[in-house]
Protein backbone atom coordinates (compact mmCIF):
# COMPACT_ATOMS: atom_id res chain seq x y z
CA UNK A 1 0.00 0.00 0.00
CA UNK A 2 1.63 3.34 -0.67
CA UNK A 3 1.51 6.38 1.49
CA UNK A 4 -0.55 8.90 2.31
CA UNK A 5 1.59 11.20 0.64
CA UNK A 6 1.87 9.26 -2.81
CA UNK A 7 -1.34 8.66 -2.84
CA UNK A 8 -2.03 12.69 -2.50
CA UNK A 9 0.67 13.63 -4.86
CA UNK A 10 -0.68 11.11 -7.59
CA UNK A 11 -4.30 12.56 -6.75
CA UNK A 12 -3.18 16.13 -7.34
CA UNK A 13 -0.75 15.29 -10.37
CA UNK A 14 -3.94 13.32 -12.44
CA UNK A 15 -6.34 16.95 -10.97
CA UNK A 16 -3.64 18.68 -13.26
CA UNK A 17 -4.36 16.61 -16.45
CA UNK A 18 -7.24 16.41 -18.45
CA UNK A 19 -9.52 13.28 -17.42
CA UNK A 20 -9.08 11.98 -21.37
CA UNK A 21 -5.35 11.71 -20.45
CA UNK A 22 -5.83 9.62 -17.36
CA UNK A 23 -5.74 6.41 -18.48
CA UNK A 24 -1.55 6.69 -18.46
CA UNK A 25 -1.62 7.34 -15.16
CA UNK A 26 -4.57 5.48 -13.21
CA UNK A 27 -5.51 2.04 -13.75
CA UNK A 28 -8.65 0.80 -14.97
CA UNK A 29 -10.58 -3.01 -14.46
CA UNK A 30 -8.80 -5.04 -11.79
CA UNK A 31 -4.80 -5.40 -12.40
CA UNK A 32 -3.12 -6.95 -9.80
CA UNK A 33 -0.41 -5.03 -8.29
CA UNK A 34 3.67 -6.45 -8.68
CA UNK A 35 6.88 -4.89 -7.30
CA UNK A 36 8.96 -3.65 -10.50
CA UNK A 37 11.83 -5.02 -8.16
CA UNK A 38 10.61 -8.68 -9.28
CA UNK A 39 12.83 -7.44 -12.43
CA UNK A 40 15.45 -9.00 -10.92
CA UNK A 41 14.31 -12.14 -10.03
CA UNK A 42 15.42 -14.12 -13.04
CA UNK A 43 12.55 -16.63 -13.14
CA UNK A 44 9.69 -14.27 -12.81
CA UNK A 45 11.12 -12.24 -15.19
CA UNK A 46 11.87 -15.37 -17.47
CA UNK A 47 8.06 -16.33 -17.24
CA UNK A 48 6.75 -12.56 -18.01
CA UNK A 49 9.04 -12.71 -21.39
CA UNK A 50 7.65 -16.01 -22.17
CA UNK A 51 4.00 -14.45 -21.83
CA UNK A 52 4.58 -12.09 -24.92
CA UNK A 53 4.65 -15.08 -27.02
CA UNK A 54 1.02 -15.41 -26.87
CA UNK A 55 0.69 -12.35 -29.32
CA UNK A 56 3.96 -12.26 -30.89
CA UNK A 57 4.40 -15.98 -31.39
CA UNK A 58 6.40 -16.26 -34.46
CA UNK A 59 9.23 -14.22 -32.69
CA UNK A 60 12.66 -15.45 -30.86
CA UNK A 61 13.04 -14.25 -27.28
CA UNK A 62 15.34 -11.36 -27.90
CA UNK A 63 12.43 -9.94 -30.22
CA UNK A 64 10.15 -10.81 -27.38
CA UNK A 65 12.45 -9.31 -24.34
CA UNK A 66 12.77 -6.32 -26.39
CA UNK A 67 9.01 -5.96 -26.74
CA UNK A 68 8.14 -6.25 -22.86
CA UNK A 69 10.69 -3.76 -22.31
CA UNK A 70 9.19 -1.13 -24.27
CA UNK A 71 5.98 -1.14 -22.44
CA UNK A 72 7.59 -1.80 -18.94
CA UNK A 73 9.63 1.15 -19.33
CA UNK A 74 7.19 3.33 -20.54
CA UNK A 75 4.99 2.28 -17.66
CA UNK A 76 7.22 2.32 -14.56
CA UNK A 77 8.47 5.47 -15.47
CA UNK A 78 4.92 7.76 -15.52
CA UNK A 79 4.52 8.16 -12.09
CA UNK A 80 7.69 9.82 -12.10
CA UNK A 81 7.71 12.26 -14.72
CA UNK A 82 4.10 13.30 -14.49
CA UNK A 83 4.36 14.58 -10.97
CA UNK A 84 6.99 15.92 -11.61
CA UNK A 85 6.17 17.87 -14.35
CA UNK A 86 2.89 18.83 -13.02
CA UNK A 87 3.82 19.33 -9.59
CA UNK A 88 7.17 20.03 -9.32
CA UNK A 89 7.74 16.79 -7.48
CA UNK A 90 8.59 13.58 -8.29
CA UNK A 91 7.00 10.13 -7.02
CA UNK A 92 9.73 7.75 -6.70
CA UNK A 93 10.71 5.38 -9.63
CA UNK A 94 13.10 3.31 -7.36
CA UNK A 95 12.16 -0.36 -8.47
CA UNK A 96 10.92 -1.40 -5.04
CA UNK A 97 8.66 1.80 -4.79
CA UNK A 98 7.03 1.03 -7.92
CA UNK A 99 4.65 -1.55 -8.64
CA UNK A 100 3.43 -2.66 -12.16
CA UNK A 101 -0.60 -3.08 -12.81
CA UNK A 102 -0.28 -6.31 -14.19
CA UNK A 103 -2.63 -8.95 -16.10
CA UNK A 104 -2.31 -12.35 -15.88
CA UNK A 105 -1.58 -12.81 -19.75
CA UNK A 106 1.34 -11.00 -18.90
CA UNK A 107 0.25 -6.92 -19.81
CA UNK A 108 1.31 -4.14 -17.91
CA UNK A 109 -0.86 -0.38 -18.87
CA UNK A 110 -0.07 1.59 -16.11
CA UNK A 111 2.23 1.30 -13.01
CA UNK A 112 1.46 3.05 -9.47
CA UNK A 113 4.78 4.14 -7.16
CA UNK A 114 3.69 4.05 -2.95
CA UNK A 115 6.45 6.46 -2.06
CA UNK A 116 7.21 10.45 -2.78
CA UNK A 117 10.76 10.38 -3.97
CA UNK A 118 13.25 12.11 -1.48
CA UNK A 119 14.70 15.46 -3.15
CA UNK A 120 12.20 14.46 -5.61
CA UNK A 121 11.80 18.66 -6.39
CA UNK A 122 15.52 18.35 -7.75
CA UNK A 123 15.83 16.92 -11.21
CA UNK A 124 19.40 15.84 -10.23
CA UNK A 125 17.65 13.68 -7.58
CA UNK A 126 15.04 12.43 -10.05
CA UNK A 127 17.73 11.83 -12.68
CA UNK A 128 20.08 9.26 -10.13
CA UNK A 129 16.80 7.42 -9.11
CA UNK A 130 15.94 6.86 -12.59
CA UNK A 131 19.76 5.51 -13.70
CA UNK A 132 18.82 3.84 -10.04
CA UNK A 133 16.28 1.76 -11.87
CA UNK A 134 17.31 1.53 -15.28
CA UNK A 135 20.98 0.04 -14.35
CA UNK A 136 19.06 -2.84 -12.64
CA UNK A 137 16.55 -3.36 -15.01
CA UNK A 138 18.27 -3.19 -18.14
CA UNK A 139 20.64 -6.01 -17.47
CA UNK A 140 18.23 -8.17 -16.29
CA UNK A 141 16.28 -8.49 -19.53
CA UNK A 142 19.28 -8.03 -21.94
CA UNK A 143 20.40 -11.27 -19.79
CA UNK A 144 16.80 -12.65 -20.04
CA UNK A 145 16.43 -11.93 -23.88
CA UNK A 146 20.77 -13.05 -24.62
CA UNK A 147 20.49 -9.36 -26.01
CA UNK A 148 22.99 -6.50 -25.82
CA UNK A 149 22.34 -3.74 -23.62
CA UNK A 150 22.39 -0.83 -25.48
CA UNK A 151 19.79 -1.02 -27.66
CA UNK A 152 17.78 -1.37 -24.40
CA UNK A 153 19.13 1.86 -23.35
CA UNK A 154 18.02 3.47 -26.12
CA UNK A 155 14.46 2.15 -25.59
CA UNK A 156 14.91 3.87 -22.28
CA UNK A 157 15.10 7.34 -23.47
CA UNK A 158 12.39 6.86 -26.56
CA UNK A 159 9.96 6.18 -23.23
CA UNK A 160 11.51 8.99 -21.12
CA UNK A 161 10.97 10.76 -24.09
CA UNK A 162 7.22 10.12 -25.28
CA UNK A 163 5.52 9.96 -21.30
CA UNK A 164 7.35 12.75 -21.11
CA UNK A 165 5.77 14.93 -24.52
CA UNK A 166 2.23 13.14 -23.70
CA UNK A 167 2.02 14.67 -20.42
CA UNK A 168 3.54 18.05 -22.06
CA UNK A 169 1.37 17.73 -24.67
CA UNK A 170 -1.20 17.49 -22.50
CA UNK A 171 -0.89 20.58 -20.63
CA UNK A 172 -0.07 22.89 -23.59
CA UNK A 173 3.61 22.88 -22.48
CA UNK A 174 5.71 20.90 -25.12
CA UNK A 175 8.70 22.37 -25.21
CA UNK A 176 9.14 22.82 -21.44
CA UNK A 177 8.48 19.02 -21.69
CA UNK A 178 11.20 18.13 -24.10
CA UNK A 179 13.87 20.57 -22.34
CA UNK A 180 13.03 18.86 -19.05
CA UNK A 181 13.36 15.39 -21.15
CA UNK A 182 17.33 16.43 -22.33
CA UNK A 183 17.82 17.42 -18.62
CA UNK A 184 17.15 14.19 -17.48
CA UNK A 185 19.05 12.25 -19.81
CA UNK A 186 22.00 14.29 -19.51
CA UNK A 187 21.96 13.94 -16.09
CA UNK A 188 21.15 10.02 -16.40
CA UNK A 189 24.61 9.87 -18.61
CA UNK A 190 25.87 7.60 -20.78
CA UNK A 191 25.31 5.05 -21.95
CA UNK A 192 21.77 6.28 -22.33
CA UNK A 193 21.88 8.33 -25.48
CA UNK A 194 19.83 11.81 -26.26
CA UNK A 195 16.65 12.31 -26.93
CA UNK A 196 15.82 13.53 -30.49
CA UNK A 197 12.56 14.98 -32.07
CA UNK A 198 11.26 16.33 -35.37
CA UNK A 199 8.39 18.68 -35.83
CA UNK A 200 6.58 18.04 -38.66
CA UNK A 201 3.97 20.47 -40.28
CA UNK A 202 0.12 19.90 -40.40
CA UNK A 203 -0.92 19.73 -44.21
CA UNK A 204 -4.19 22.67 -44.55
CA UNK A 205 -6.65 23.65 -43.80
CA UNK A 206 -5.05 22.54 -40.75
CA UNK A 207 -2.15 24.84 -39.05
CA UNK A 208 0.72 24.37 -37.11
CA UNK A 209 3.53 21.56 -36.52
CA UNK A 210 3.51 19.06 -34.08
CA UNK A 211 6.28 17.29 -31.92
CA UNK A 212 7.09 14.01 -32.43
CA UNK A 213 9.82 11.65 -30.88
CA UNK A 214 12.22 10.58 -33.71
CA UNK A 215 12.66 6.98 -31.90
CA UNK A 216 16.42 6.02 -32.31
CA UNK A 217 15.10 2.81 -30.64
CA UNK A 218 13.16 -0.19 -32.78
CA UNK A 219 10.37 -2.41 -30.28
CA UNK A 220 11.13 -5.10 -33.95
CA UNK A 221 7.34 -5.92 -33.82
CA UNK A 222 7.06 -5.68 -37.27
CA UNK A 223 9.48 -9.30 -37.26
CA UNK A 224 6.08 -10.87 -36.30
CA UNK A 225 4.22 -11.79 -39.27
CA UNK A 226 1.57 -9.19 -40.36
CA UNK A 227 2.75 -6.26 -37.66
CA UNK A 228 3.74 -3.12 -39.37
CA UNK A 229 6.69 -0.59 -38.34
CA UNK A 230 5.16 2.39 -36.03
CA UNK A 231 5.77 5.76 -37.54
CA UNK A 232 8.72 6.81 -36.08
CA UNK A 233 10.32 3.81 -36.46
CA UNK A 234 14.38 4.32 -37.28
CA UNK A 235 14.06 1.02 -39.69
CA UNK A 236 11.68 2.94 -42.12
CA UNK A 237 13.11 4.79 -45.06
CA UNK A 238 13.01 8.46 -44.66
CA UNK A 239 10.42 9.13 -47.23
CA UNK A 240 7.77 6.48 -45.55
CA UNK A 241 8.97 8.08 -42.00
CA UNK A 242 7.97 11.54 -42.66
CA UNK A 243 4.57 10.50 -44.58
CA UNK A 244 3.60 9.01 -41.62
CA UNK A 245 4.49 11.37 -39.32
CA UNK A 246 2.48 14.02 -41.81
CA UNK A 247 -0.54 11.69 -41.39
CA UNK A 248 -0.48 11.23 -37.82
CA UNK A 249 0.05 15.54 -37.16
CA UNK A 250 -2.98 15.64 -39.28
CA UNK A 251 -4.82 14.07 -36.53
CA UNK A 252 -3.31 15.28 -33.44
Amino acid sequence: MGSTAADELLASTAGGLPREEHGYLLPTGAPIPISFARVDDSEWLDAQIGLQAQRWPSVDRRVLATLWWYSVSQVFLTPTVAALFVTGQALSPRTADVELHWLPDGRVFTAGSLAVLDGGNDVRSVAAALRESFELAIPAVARAGARRERPLWAIATDSLANRLLWVGRARGEVYRATELTVTLTELIGPPMPAPRYVDVERRPPRKGRVRFVRRGSCCLVYLEPNEAKCASCPRLSPISRESLLRTAADFA
